[in-house]
């Protein structure tokens, strides 16, 4: 029998940043995405996906020339075939987990992970990758196989584990040995669509740099300061000035946050303000919470959460409440009471 488990994930600081190549701060948590499975004998792989009641079979002999657009399943064993790493034994195999699925815990992506591990551990069970090497070939199965708007966050963090800084620009990143005091995770309810909502953010955002620069060779958006925005807005379309300034000012927000966490002392209360700061911007500028999930964000903070914000791609799904330990009941109960169709504690891991 073999098993894999891999972690959602959260986002605390950089949302709707890593496609335009800017930082993020983000951190895996203890829900997961398990897969285990044994030799069956046979040329395929039966899977049972718990979660969905359901049964899929892929023949290990299949083409793979054309996929349906998110079948990670299937992309990722094309990953790992163009690398050398081939699959030639079937099995049968149980995928369940406890990541609310589709709603900004990164589900999909640790699926992907957690399925790559379990290929190459089938596959080539001597052979030895690194964290980092799993997040390449995640993002790819992912994001690259099917030119999908998202960047590399998720596939980096849950592939390499706990709170990390990601320079998306250098593909590099830092541990950032902090903790982030008692997390609660709101489940709205409310049904989104990811690959849309990143699309429409991405290209406000990426036609307006592009603008900017072209009245301003010289202009960097990982350079860029708050006094950028409103020099160069000018320069933009009435539409396009918001996408313009949440990259610039999310940008800031991030490197403060960064900075206040490699801070010896660091102060959770001014994290806790730059979240909620960070959080305003995906609201008014990037129209990204639905109402309902405000409401939900607003009872939150009135039973005692010092930060709320939308994790993932917003248009629905989940929020973060940072709180105090002694608040934890009254928070979830408040969070339900809005509305939620869940709420509960997690852990950084």
């Amino acid at each position: 029998m073999l098993e894999t488990k891999a972690p959602g994930r959260i986002c605390f600081f950089g949302d709707h940043q890593d496609y335009l190549t800017l930082p993020v701060i983000a951190g895996t948590i203890d829900r997961v995405i398990k897969i285990k499975g044994k030799p069956n004998g046979k040329d395929y792989l039966q899977l049972k996906l718990i979660n969905f009641d359901s049964e899929l079979k892929i023949n290990l002999k299949e083409p793979l020339k054309i996929l349906k657009k998110g079948d990670y399943l299937r992309s990722s064993i094309r990953v790992l075939n163009r690398n050398g790493i081939t699959l030639n034994k079937g099995y049968d195999v149980e995928i369940k987990g406890d990541i609310p699925i589709n709603a900004g815990l990164s589900s999909s992506s640790a699926l992907t992970v957690a399925w790559l591990r379990f290929l190459v551990k089938a596959a080539v069970p001597d052979s030895k990758f690194d964290d980092e090497q799993f997040a390449r070939w995640a993002f790819e199965s992912e994001v690259l196989e099917f030119n999908e708007a998202g960047g590399l966050m998720d596939q980096y963090t849950i592939s390499i584990g706990g709170l990390l800084y990601i320079n998306t620009l250098e593909t590099s990143y830092k541990q950032l040995k902090i903790s982030m005091g008692k997390i609660i995770i709101g489940d709205s309810g409310i049904k989104k669509k990811t690959q849309d909502i990143l699309q429409r953010l991405k290209d406000g955002a990426t036609k307006a740099i592009e603008i900017v620069q072209k009245h301003n060779p010289n202009f960097r958006i990982h350079n860029a300061k708050k006094q950028d925005f409103y020099e160069l807005r000018k320069n933009l379309p009435f539409d396009l000035q918001p996408y313009f300034y949440a990259a610039v000012f999310n940008h800031e927000i991030t490197q403060s946050a960064l900075l206040e966490f490699n801070n010896s002392n660091c102060d959770l209360n001014k994290i806790s303000q730059l979240i909620n700061a960070h959080q305003d911007i995906l609201d008014k500028k990037l129209n990204n919470t639905p109402n309902e999930m405000i409401r939900m964000m607003d009872a939150a903070k009135s039973a005692g959460a010092k930060a709320t914000k939308i994790v993932g791609s917003g248009g629905g799904g989940c929020f973060l409440a940072m709180i105090d330990p002694q608040d934890e009941k009254k928070v979830l109960n408040s969070i339900l009471n809005a509305g939620a169709e869940d709420a509960f504690s997690v852990k950084l891991i």
